[in-house]
Order: structure tokens, then C-alpha cells, then sequence
């Protein structure tokens, strides 16, 4: 039915937003991670919603091209996941913390690992032309297909999935700046940090195939596509369409949007000819021009701790979405030979969601009640256990014969 289609919409969108949002908040690198696959599930979602409502509507183009959307997404999001979880693993393998406020300047000392991690933020940031931005062009197209049907709630629905999807997708990008950022630039920001060395081979080989296969399946896309397009076309009952022509892809209407990946990498690579020229010209017009030293502190001395931190980049973000988070405050109190000193005691906030409290943790809790209270059917009885059978079997029988 179309209100299914329309609830599965409706949760991936929601899904995405909160997802990322929580992700912001994070210092914990892989909790960050596993924040941003609620994010990239609730995009598949989304997909899989416009589908059903498209099959639900008769429209098997819509439903082909947001079902290809999704079965896109779900490939990619398993390469540059997967990419970024290696790379998080080459990083805590070295620094023994997940906490990024503890890395900085990795990337002078561990490049290859940088610039893996880098394509693969590229890549979860829908950035084009890595493969992350096709499937999620292909679930823009399935959106904007769907304002076009007659029925009115889906026409209601695809500009809010459109905006949400989106805002996720700003989110992520301004998300991702603050990992690479704090992880890979500026100044080290603790001991293990300034002196990190690259990971060995084996798992830079494994790195750099995952970010090789990101890059292929964004300016190949037009190859993968097709064979995508078979299992949608099987599930939405829609025997002639066309997502590609040539290098060329396009939502099954060429009048609609076309896009040309190959094409879009050979711009980016292209953008930097312009500015490499000038900085050429004047580097041997001018001389040395260029000057070194610290940072501008407004007037004080440059200090570390100065440096943009992974909370303070994210905090006002924090503030507007303030409602949605609950922040867990810990308290570590000064040693007594620490405060004779003049210590002060350390305090520590950790945003938490506050959905665990009031949904999931409840609904736990049910179910380990409901488990404790049934757990006398395993008795370990093997003949009991086939008196379960024969019982099952009944029923069903009786319930067909009914």
C-alpha cells in the first residue's frame, strides 16, 4: 500500500537527520562512524520508500529508479565504510585512542593512510565524483519524480524528503571537515600523536583498494548502474529503462537530468591548472613570497591548545540542535594532594541520545521480562522439544483448515 511506501520515506528521512546530527556531536572516532551508518541506512530507506510508493502509485519508472537509488547507496556505503572503519583502525592501531582530541598532523606522519581516509570522506560527503554522490543523484532524481505523481501525499512527501535529504547531506560534509581536520591536520595534539608512523603495507594495500573502488564505481558508475538497474527492474515489474547511454547517466527520462561523471573528473582535475599557473608565474616573478610561523593568536602567544577542537567546531550546531541531545555530565574530582596544590576538579560532558532512555532502553527491558518469563520452554529435553514441533505443526494446520 502507498502509506507503507510513504512511512518508509518518512523514517529514512527522519533516520538521516538524526543520525548525522548525533554524529557532529561525537569525539569517539568509530562511535562517529557507527553514527554516520544510521545516517547512510536511513538514505537507503528513503530509496526503498519512493520505490514502494512508486509501485504503489503504478509508476514502475519511480520505483525502479529509487529502488536502483538505494541498492546504489547499499554497494557504496559498504566501500567507504568500509574504507573509513580501516582507516580509523590504521589510526587507533598507532595511537591506541579513539578520541580525536588526542590525534592531529597524521597526515604528515601516516600519508598514505591520510590520503585514503580523505577519499573516503570524500566519498560518504557526497562529494562528486566518487560514488557517494551517484547514488544519492539517483535518489534526488526518485524524489523529485515523486512531486510529479497525482496523489497528493506523496507529492507532499518528496519536497520534505528533498530538504531533509539535503540538510543530511550539508551535515555530513561539514561532519566529515571536522574528522579530517582534527584527526589529520594541524599541530599534534598529544604525545602518541607526534610521534605516529605509518601503518605497515598490508593494511595501507587494504586502505588504498577500498579507495580505488570508490573512485571507479563513482566515474564507472554508468557500468555499474545497469546491473543495479536488474534487480530494481525485477522488484518494480519495469522491462525497458535507461539509467545510462554511453558515459552519460540519466533517471530513465534524459529530459529530466542527465549527468557524466568521467566527464566532472576531468573538471576537478582540471580546476587546479588556473591556480597552479599563477602561483608558477609568481613564485619565479616574485621570488620566495611565502612566509612561515605561527598562527595569529589575536596578540597573545600561540598556544596547542588554541587549535580548533572537534567540540568547539561542532558547538554551535549543538546549541541549535540542543533539544535533540542529552548531555551526560562526569565529574572527576581533583586528588587531595591535587587540590592542596590549587587543583580544581575536571568536568566532562558526553552527548548522549536521549532516545535510548525513553525508547530503546524501555523497550530492552521488555524484552528481557518477556525472555526471563518464557525461558522455561528450553528445558533441554530433546522429547520436549518435539512435542514443540508436533504442537507447531497443528496449529498450523488447524489455522489452514479454518
Amino acid at each position: 500500500p502507498l502509506w507503507w511506501g510513504v512511512v518508509v520515506l518518512a523514517f529514512g528521512a527522519v533516520s538521516s537527520v538524526l543520525g548525522v546530527l548525533y554524529a557532529l556531536a561525537e569525539h569517539d572516532i568509530k562511535r562517529l562512524l557507527a553514527w554516520h551508518t544510521v545516517e547512510n541506512i536511513g538514505i537507503i530507506l528513503m530509496g526503498v520508500g519512493v520505490g514502494m510508493a512508486g509501485i504503489a502509485l503504478h509508476h514502475p519508472v519511480i520505483a525502479a529508479v529509487g529502488l536502483l537509488g538505494a541498492l546504489f547507496h547499499l554497494l557504496n556505503h559498504a566501500l567507504f565504510k568500509g574504507l573509513l572503519f580501516l582507516g580509523a583502525g590504521a589510526i587507533i592501531f598507532r595511537l591506541h585512542t579513539r578520541d580525536m582530541e588526542k590525534m592531529g598532523a597524521l597526515a604528515k606522519r601516516m600519508p598514505w593512510t591520510a590520503g585514503a581516509f580523505l577519499i573516503g570522506c570524500l566519498a560518504i560527503s557526497a562529494m562528486p565524483p566518487l560514488n557517494g554522490f551517484i547514488s544519492e543523484w539517483y535518489t534526488y532524481q526518485s524524489l523529485f519524480s515523486l512531486t510529479r505523481v497525482d496523489a497528493i501525499i506523496p507529492r507532499l512527501a518528496g519536497p520534505i524528503a528533498i530538504v531533509m535529504l539535503a540538510i543530511t547531506g550539508a551535515l555530513a560534509a561539514m561532519c566529515f571537515v571536522k574528522v579530517y581536520g582534527v584527526s589529520f591536520c594541524g599541530n599534534a595534539r598529544s604525545e602518541k600523536a607526534d610521534h605516529a608512523r605509518e601503518v605497515p603495507w598490508p593494511m595501507v594495500i587494504a586502505m588504498g583498494l577500498l579507495a580505488l573502488f570508490c573512485v571507479l564505481a563513482g566515474i564507472g558508475a554508468n557500468l555499474v548502474a545497469p546491473h543495479l538497474l536488474h534487480i530494481a527492474q525485477s522488484l518494480s515489474s519495469q522491462e525497458t529503462l535507461a539509467v545510462a547511454q554511453g558515459a552519460t547517466l540519466m533517471p530513465g527520462d534524459a529530459q529530466q537530468a542527465v549527468l557524466t561523471p568521467s566527464v566532472v573528473f576531468l573538471l576537478l582535475i582540471a580546476m587546479p591548472v588556473l591556480p597552479g599557473l599563477f602561483w608558477y608565474i609568481n613564485r619565479h616573478t616574485r621570488g620566495n613570497f611565502r612566509r612561515t610561523g605561527d598562527a595569529w593568536a589575536c596578540g597573545y602567544a600561540w598556544e596547542k591548545g588554541m587549535a580548533p577542537s572537534a567540540g568547539s567546531f561542532t558547538q554551535p550546531l549543538r546549541v541549535v540542535f540542543g533539544p535533540l541531545y542529552r548531555m551526560r555530565k562526569q565529574l572527576d574530582p581533583a586528588q587531595p594532594l591535587q587540590r592542596s596544590l590549587g587543583g580544581v576538579t575536571v568536568a566532562a560532558t558526553r552527548t548522549e541520545p536521549f532516545w535510548d532512555d525513553k525508547i530503546i532502553l524501555p523497550l530492552v527491558g521488555i524484552t528481557k521480562r518477556i525472555a526471563r518469563a518464557v525461558q522455561y520452554l528450553q528445558s533441554g529435553d530433546f522429547r520436549l522439544y518435539c512435542l514443540y514441533v508436533i504442537a507447531a505443526l497443528v496449529i498450523l494446520l488447524l489455522t489452514i483448515a479454518v
